[in-house]
């Protein structure tokens, strides 16, 4: 991977620590931990080989009974994955930061949470 490669994804997570700054997530929540945690690994890496880092940062149960989790990838950004019930196939979306922040914050609408358990059907999930 290239230098351009690394630093996106060093960019991505400088502002998604920024958005969680933003929304008030505390500096000393897990998934702001663990993300701060990743972006002090990449900015320690040496050399031109990293992984793509990707995150589960909260995994929400117990709706209708499906399951939202919140990703965050260190190139792409905000992701929820969503089942609408236990060993259903995942449904992948990218996030807002308002998404996002909702998800983390536990403040899922239940509009919100249909969009989030609906496939679209223009992409293949």
């Amino acid at each position: 991977m290239g230098c351009g490669v690394y630093w996106q994804q060093v960019n991505e997570i400088n502002k998604a620590l920024s958005t969680m700054r933003k929304y008030g997530i505390s500096e000393v929540s897990p998934a702001f931990q663990q993300l701060s945690s990743i972006r002090g690994k990449l900015m320690a890496q040496v050399g031109f080989k990293f992984p793509r880092i990707l995150s589960l940062l909260v995994k929400l149960s117990g709706f209708s009974p499906g399951i939202i989790k919140l990703w965050h990838d260190g190139e792409a950004g905000w992701m929820s994955e969503a089942r609408t019930r236990p060993g259903a196939p995942p449904i992948y979306k990218a996030a807002s930061d308002e998404v996002a922040m909702a998800i983390l914050k536990e403040e899922i609408t239940p509009e919100l949470e249909e969009r989030l358990l609906t496939p679209d059907v223009a992409i293949d999930n």
